[in-house]
């Protein structure tokens, strides 16, 4: 599995992940008007939801998906609780089982907590396959948290 820095382009995917499959497209959005992030870090608000859209190309025959986030600041990585156990419910244009080679569009959207303190924080997103625990797609997006925009 190859871990993609998200190019976050409200454009068609296009890059290859390094094992022959469409690296995901995603679309980060952020903020107090939930604005489309272009350029990392994005800004986000402590306390605020953030959501994300990501198309993928289904690597193998996937039964079910889980959804995690690890979350890294200071060099400290931490799970990052999600609330969503069956990543198949935020599957929006099919439905699971997937099959290989399936194009798959997936959102979620997720409360960053109003703990955080304002900093840098890489987010790496991971859907796995729940019936063998390999990743099926990953990819990192870096945000800025605030606790509010002028």
């Amino acid at each position: 599995m190859v871990i993609v820095r998200a190019p976050l382009l409200p454009t068609e995917y296009a890059s290859t992940s390094g094992e022959g499959h469409l690296a995901p497209q995603v679309k980060f959005y952020a903020g107090t008007n939930a604005t489309l992030c272009i350029d990392q870090p994005c800004v986000v608000v402590a306390g605020k939801d953030i959501a994300m859209d990501i198309v993928f190309q289904a690597p193998k025959y996937l039964d079910s998906i889980k959804p995690n986030i690890v979350a890294t600041a200071a060099g400290i990585s931490l799970d990052y609780p999600l609330f969503q156990d069956d990543a198949c419910v935020g599957i929006t244009n099919t439905y699971c089982p997937i099959v290989e080679n399936e194009t798959v569009e997936y959102s979620y959207t997720m409360h960053l907590l109003d703990v955080f303190p304002e900093i840098t924080v890489s987010l790496e997103f991971t859907l796995v396959d729940k019936n063998d625990s390999s990743d099926i797609i990953c990819f990192v997006v870096d945000i800025q948290v605030v606790k509010t925009i002028d």
